[in-house]
C-alpha cells in the first residue's frame, strides 16, 4: 500500500496562523492598559472555547483506491470531515472524492477506524455526504445559526487532516459573503487541503460553514486548490448546506443548474444585459427565450448589471424552477424555466465566410470551399444584415449566432446584394477537422524585411521574452502566436526568426516566452504568460480572435494549460501529437469564449485530442513526420498561419 503525503505536508502550514494569532494576542495584551488586556484575554478564551466546542465533531477521513496504472491499492492524503448529526452523517469536501474510492475510512481520535459509505455529492459546492456507524458521543455541529454571517467577524477553521488526535486550527476573519457567484463565504485565513471538509465557526462556536476548494465557476478549468496558500479560503455556508442536506441524505446528487444563455457583454458592470445567443437544446431555448432578449429579472430579483446574471444563477441547482423576465420588442415577457444539470456539449457551427472588416457591416470577403455558404450560393460582396431574424450590427454577434445555431436546423439569412435584400437558407456545418488549404492574399501585407525582433519583459519575473512584429508604431491588426520555449532554452530569438516568412505572409506577431526555471514550466507561470500577452496588446494591434498559444517540449503542455484556463483571452492552443498535457481540470467549450486546438505531427489523433473533442472543442490535425514540427517543418508553420487566420471564420 502506498500513501501520498504531499497534501499532509502542505497542510502543516495551516497551524501557523493559529499559533501566530494566539501568540500575538498574549503579547499584545501584556502591553495594553488593564481594560484592553482583559478584553483581549476574554477574546482569546472565547476562541479557545469555540475550538473545544467544535473539535469533537471533526474527524479524519482516509480513502483507499485502486491505481489503474500499477494495479495496487493507494491511500489518498487524509482530509477532514464534520459530523452533522448523531445518525452517523458526515460532511466532507469533494477533494479526492470526485470518483468513488474502493474504501472510505473514518479515523477516530484514538486511531481506530470505521468504514463509511458515500451517500451523495454536491458538485456545485464541492461537498460530499458520508454515512458511518453512529458515534453515540453526541459530538456534532448544528447547521442552524442564530444570526447571519457578517463581514469582519472571526472565522475559525478546524481540521484533522494532519493528525486524527490533535485538531489543526487556522484563524482569520470573514472578508466577504456571496462569493464565487453566490456559492461561498470568503474568509481571510490560510486553509490547506488538510482542512477541506472541516468546519469553520465563529467566536461563539456557531457554524459558518464547511471549508472547500472552489473555482469561480463549477466545472471551470484550473486547480481548485490554487487559492489555498494565497491567504483566502472559501466556505460553503451552513445555511446553504441545511437547505440541501435532506436531499443528499436521500442519496440524490446535486449539480449546478444550467440555463443556457450567452450575454452580449463580457464586462461585469455593463448595464447591457441583452442575450447574444441561446444554446441549442437548453432550458432557455425550450422555454422560448431568444437571442436579442434583454434579461431584466431572475426569480423576482432585478438584473441591472451583467454581473447580476451569474450572481443570481450561480447558487441555483439543477431541477430548480425559475421565473425569467425579459424585454423583447419593448414588451416584458416572463418564462418559467427548469434548470438542467447538463446541456449537450456546445460544438461550434460554421457558415464558412470571412468578413471584409470588423466594423458595423458584415460584408463577405471570402467564402471557403465546400462550406455551407458555398452550398447556399452566397457571394463575395454580399452583406449579411440579419441571422434568424436578428439584426446584425457587428461581426462578433454574427459569429456567436452562427456558432450556437441548433444542429439539424437551417439558418435563415437576410443579405444585401446589389442594393437589394435577399433571403437565403443555409445548412450549417461543424468546424472542419483539417486546416484550410488556401486563403485569399491579404491586402497591403507588410514585407518580411519590415519586421523586427524586440525584447519583452516584466519587472517582477525572470522569464525572458521577445516579440517579432512590424517596425514602427502599432500599425494594422495582427494575429498573435505565442511560443513557449522548451525549459532551459538560452536564446529565444532563433525561435521567432524561423517564423519570419510565415509572420509576414499571414500578418502574425510572434511572442516567444521562456520558462523561469531551466528544468520545467510551473502552472503558476500561466499568469506571467497572460500578462505578457496583455503587454503585447498594448504595444501592437492584436486581433482578439487570433490569439493562439503553442510551444516546444514541456512548453507545449503548458500551452494547453493556458488555452484551457485563460479562455477570455486565448482562442487556440497548439501541441505536438506526442505531448502529454495534463494537470488541469477539463470543462466544456464555452460559446462566450470558444477555443480550438491544433495537433501538429503524427498521422493519428492522440488520446488527449479525442478527450478534448468529446467536450465540444474543435480539434484539427496537421500531419508531419518531423520530431519537432513547429521548429523543423515549414509546411506545418504555414498551416499554423492559415489556421490562425481562419479563426476569424464565421
Amino acid at each position: 500500500m502506498r500513501q501520498n503525503h504531499q497534501s499532509s505536508r502542505r497542510g502543516r502550514r495551516g497551524i501557523a496562523p493559529f499559533i501566530a494569532s494566539l501568540s500575538l494576542a498574549v503579547v499584545f495584551a501584556a502591553s495594553q492598559p488593564p481594560g484592553v488586556a482583559i478584553a483581549q484575554d476574554a477574546e482569546y478564551a472565547a476562541i479557545q472555547q469555540a475550538i473545544q466546542k467544535t473539535a469533537g465533531a471533526v474527524v479524519q477521513i482516509e480513502t483507499i483506491g485502486a491505481s489503474a496504472s500499477q494495479g495496487e491499492l493507494t491511500l489518498g492524503a487524509p482530509i477532514s470531515g464534520t459530523r452533522i448529526d448523531d445518525q452517523g452523517h458526515i460532511l466532507t469536501s469533494l477533494w479526492g472524492l470526485e470518483e468513488t474510492p474502493a474504501s472510505i475510512l473514518i479515523v477516530q481520535a484514538d486511531g481506530s477506524r470505521q468504514p463509511a459509505e458515500l451517500v451523495a455529492r454536491d458538485f456545485s459546492r464541492e461537498l460530499v455526504l458520508l454515512k458511518t456507524k453512529p458515534s453515540g458521543s453526541g459530538n456534532h455541529v448544528a447547521l442552524q445559526r442564530k444570526e447571519k454571517v457578517r463581514v469582519g467577524q472571526w472565522a475559525i477553521a478546524v481540521g484533522r487532516g494532519i493528525s486524527p488526535e490533535t485538531p489543526s486550527v487556522s484563524i482569520g476573519i470573514v472578508s466577504a459573503t456571496e462569493r464565487m457567484f453566490g456559492r461561498a463565504v470568503q474568509i481571510d485565513a490560510r486553509i490547506s487541503p488538510s482542512f477541506y471538509g472541516g468546519p469553520v465557526v465563529d467566536i461563539n462556536g456557531e457554524m459558518i460553514g464547511i471549508s472547500v476548494p472552489m473555482k469561480p465557476e463549477a466545472g471551470s478549468a484550473g486547480e481548485k486548490s490554487d487559492w489555498y496558500d494565497s491567504g483566502i479560503a472559501f466556505v460553503v455556508s451552513a445555511e446553504a448546506i441545511a437547505s440541501r442536506v435532506e436531499t443528499m441524505k436521500a442519496g440524490k446528487d446535486i449539480r449546478a443548474g444550467k440555463l443556457g444563455i450567452v450575454p452580449a457583454s463580457k464586462m461585469p458592470f455593463s448595464d447591457d444585459t441583452t442575450l447574444s445567443a441561446v444554446l441549442a437544446l437548453s432550458p432557455a431555448k425550450r422555454a422560448g427565450i431568444q437571442a436579442a432578449d434583454k434579461l431584466i429579472a431572475i426569480d423576482g430579483q432585478a438584473v441591472r448589471w451583467n454581473a447580476d446574471i451569474k450572481q443570481l444563477l450561480g447558487p441555483r441547482d439543477a431541477g430548480e424552477v425559475l421565473k425569467i423576465k425579459v424585454l423583447r420588442d419593448e414588451k416584458e415577457l416572463e418564462f418559467e424555466v427548469e434548470l438542467a444539470a447538463d446541456i449537450p456539449a456546445f460544438r461550434p457551427r460554421v457558415l464558412g465566410v470571412l468578413a471584409d472588416s470588423q466594423d458595423k457591416s458584415l460584408q463577405i470577403a471570402h467564402i471557403f470551399d465546400d462550406s455551407a455558404a458555398a452550398s447556399a450560393k452566397l457571394q463575395i460582396g454580399d452583406t449579411i444584415q440579419a441571422i434568424d431574424g436578428n439584426k446584425i450590427d457587428d461581426v462578433d454577434r454574427a459569429r456567436l449566432l452562427v456558432m450556437t445555431h441548433p444542429p439539424g436546423e437551417d439558418l435563415d439569412l437576410t443579405v444585401l446584394r446589389d442594393g437589394k435584400p435577399l433571403d437565403v437558407r443555409c445548412d450549417l456545418q461543424s468546424t472542419p477537422e483539417t486546416v484550410v488549404a488556401e486563403l485569399p492574399e491579404l491586402k497591403d501585407p507588410i514585407a518580411e524585411e519590415a519586421w523586427e525582433i524586440v525584447p519583452r519583459s516584466l519587472p517582477d519575473v525572470s522569464n525572458k521574452s521577445c516579440l517579432l512584429k512590424p517596425k514602427g508604431d502599432k500599425g494594422p491588426s495582427l494575429g498573435l502566436l505565442v511560443l513557449l520555449a522548451r525549459p532551459g532554452t538560452e536564446k529565444l530569438e532563433p525561435l521567432v526568426e524561423a517564423w519570419k516568412s510565415v509572420a509576414a505572409k499571414h500578418q502574425l506577431a510572434i511572442l516567444a516566452i521562456g520558462a523561469a526555471e531551466s528544468d520545467r514550466w510551473k502552472p503558476a507561470e500561466s499568469d506571467v504568460i497572460v500578462r505578457l500577452i496583455q503587454q503585447t496588446q498594448q504595444a501592437i494591434n492584436v486581433a482578439p480572435q487570433q490569439i493562439v498559444v503553442g510551444g516546444f517540449g514541456a512548453g507545449a503542455e503548458m500551452s494547453m494549460l493556458v488555452a484551457l484556463r485563460d479562455r477570455e483571452l486565448v482562442r487556440g492552443g497548439i501541441a505536438a501529437s506526442g505531448s502529454r498535457p495534463g494537470g488541469f481540470a477539463l470543462s466544456e467549450n464555452d460559446p462566450a469564449s470558444p477555443v480550438q486546438f491544433l495537433v501538429v505531427g503524427g498521422t493519428e489523433m492522440p488520446v488527449w485530442g479525442r478527450v478534448i473533442a468529446n467536450v465540444g472543442f474543435p480539434v484539427l490535425q496537421q500531419p508531419s513526420t518531423e520530431k519537432e514540427p513547429l521548429a523543423d517543418d515549414p509546411k506545418v508553420r504555414d498551416a499554423v498561419g492559415r489556421w490562425i487566420r481562419s479563426l476569424e471564420r464565421i
